[in-house]
């Protein structure tokens, strides 16, 4: 196979430092490079002069196509990585199809695609060829932006989101055509009801509500797996579908062969910790129905999952203006007060406080080096956007500010497990434990206020409490320290630029011996 074919159906945009085969195969797909220019051409009506690789991410290949005629669209193709393909492709089309004519949200059109039917996939793969977006990306023009740009990009971001929240679904799961559908998998829920966007019945009845795309359920072939991808009615049997993908993840990670067990630094529990983790997801699952937040804070909503700069377009003149959004895939509705967070475009790490409080520059400013003084001066620039995105979703989206609050009150245990369950499987049963403790310790606090009359239907001893408190500290303690080596040397999963391999691939030989002490001293806290 040529170099240039083969570079086409593989990921060039980095390297691994571990796993690296695995990490490569989960991002190659072959097709048919002369089938998808014809795709193009038809579409078109031009023939196809040029087929070009963009820059990649994780998840999909992503090709320019131009045509003869001076036409230029987008080609893109899912990574094995990205879940089920055809639910993939099927589920990103039609959700796009529904944001632009449903929402009137700015989304790229959608020009072909491998729908099912009687005809042949020529390409040889799941695909679709979409529309450019117009305008420019955000991250070409932020930095040259002024401070009411930006303020004013935070308002047409928030009125987006406002008409994604008001847009409750019937059920929990991802959406598609209805035609589509039907002819692929059993069961599906009519997407939404039409009184809640009057005069598009015609538009929102194509649509209906299938399985999750939520790559999270089919990672490492989970898809396999008997758990089940939805759709579902209720935020208790989604949560609860959750919970039972942990499960079983946990005990499928010691049941599989040893080419597929995850690196020594990836794992967070042991075989005998792992039946205590199963128990306490089971005990999760028990206490669900009655610790559920509020019903108008559960219902199931769209929600991009990635504003990032490249992922938005704004206007070429103004670009305070959003011109356009991609990037859709693997979207799914899901309770609103689990997507309910800062966009990472407005997102910042700096201490921050909520509500509407006057944000300054510390009082020894004038006292600072002209270093501190700029540190000080793009930190409360960062602060003054994340409190101007706050204060306005309060006014104009104030659901999702309802469920924001909701999900920030630590005192409240039942504010931060659902998070904690969803990646229990890597984080192991120790954090689990502690917030299902507490939920027994202020049992009758939450039914109280959930308006349940009953007996915490599970239990912890005295003795039981000191003991998982003192283990939880032990493991605190040397979880942040591994935690925290382990990041700066690997990152999330070891991937680097290619430029920087070779250096971070000595660094990381070199230090695998004290990555693996610190593991080996967090295991014996278990």
């Amino acid at each position: 196979m040529p170099k240039e074919t083969n570079e086409l159906f593989s990921y060039t945009s980095g390297r691994w430092l571990y796993n690296e085969e695995k990490q490569l195969k989960a991002r190659y797909v072959e097709f048919d490079i002369e089938a998808l220019k014809e795709c193009a051409s038809t579409v078109l009506g031009s023939p196809c002069v040029q087929l070009r690789k963009l820059p990649e991410g994780l998840y999909n290949k992503v090709f320019s196509v131009k045509m003869e005629n001076g036409k230029d669209v987008i080609a893109r193709i899912p990574n094995p990585n990205a879940g089920n393909p055809k639910m993939v492709v099927s589920s990103e089309v039609a959700t796009l199809e529904f944001l632009r004519t449903v929402l009137d949200i700015p989304i790229p059109k959608v020009l072909a695609w491998s729908s099912p039917g009687p005809h042949q996939n020529l390409v040889g793969a799941e695909y679709m060829l979409m529309e450019r977006v117009g305008g420019r990306q955000l991250s070409e023009v932020w930095d040259n932006m002024s401070e009411r740009q930006r303020f004013n990009l935070v308002k047409n971001v928030v009125e987006i989101e406002r008409k994604l929240v008001n847009t409750p679904f019937t059920g929990y799961g991802s959406l598609y055509y209805k035609d589509a559908y039907e002819e692929s998998y059993p069961g599906y829920f009519k997407a939404i009801n039409a009184e809640k966007v009057p005069g598009k019945e015609n538009e929102v009845s194509r649509f209906v509500i299938g399985p999750t795309t939520e790559r999270a359920f089919y990672a490492d072939n989970d898809e396999k797996h008997n758990i089940s991808h939805g759709p579902w009615e209720t935020a208790v049997e989604y949560l609860a579908a959750i919970t039972k993908r942990e499960i079983c993840s946990v005990q499928n990670f010691y049941l599989a062969s040893p080419g597929d067990t995850l690196p020594f630094w990836e794992r967070v529990s042991t075989p005998s910790s792992s039946k205590l983790h199963v128990k306490l997801l089971e005990q999760f699952i028990t206490v669900l129905p009655y610790i559920i937040p509020p019903s108008e804070i559960i219902q199931p909503i769209l929600m991009h999952q990635d504003l990032h700069f490249d992922n938005i377009f704004v206007d070429e003149t103004d670009p305070s203006k959003v011109s356009g959004i991609i990037d859709w895939q693997a979207t799914y509705s899901s309770p609103i007060f689990m997507q309910s967070s800062f966009p990472s475009i407005f997102d910042c790490e700096d201490p921050y406080t909520w509500g509407a409080v006057h944000l300054t520059l510390p009082e020894h400013f004038d006292t600072l080096s002209i270093e501190e003084k700029k540190l000080a001066e793009d930190s409360l620039d960062r602060l003054r956007l994340k409190k101007f995105y706050e204060l306005a979703s309060r006014k104009m989206n104030p659901l999702l500010a309802k469920a924001m609050d909701a999900m920030r009150n630590d005192e409240c245990p039942t504010s931060f497990i659902f998070y904690i369950v969803q990646q229990s499987a890597f984080d192991g049963p120790i954090p689990l434990r502690e917030l299902l403790i507490q939920i027994y310790e202020q049992w009758d606090q939450i039914t109280r206020r959930n308006g349940v009359t009953l007996k915490c239907p599970i239990s912890f001893t005295e003795e039981e409490i000191k003991q998982a408190r003192q283990q939880a500290e032990e493991w605190g303690e040397s979880f942040s320290e591994f935690e925290n080596f382990r990041a700066s040397l690997l990152g999330k999963d070891g991937w680097v630029p290619h430029e920087q391999y070779e250096e971070a691939k000595r660094a990381f030989e070199n230090s695998k011996g004290e990555l693996e002490r610190l593991r080996n001293g967090l295991e014996h806290t278990l």
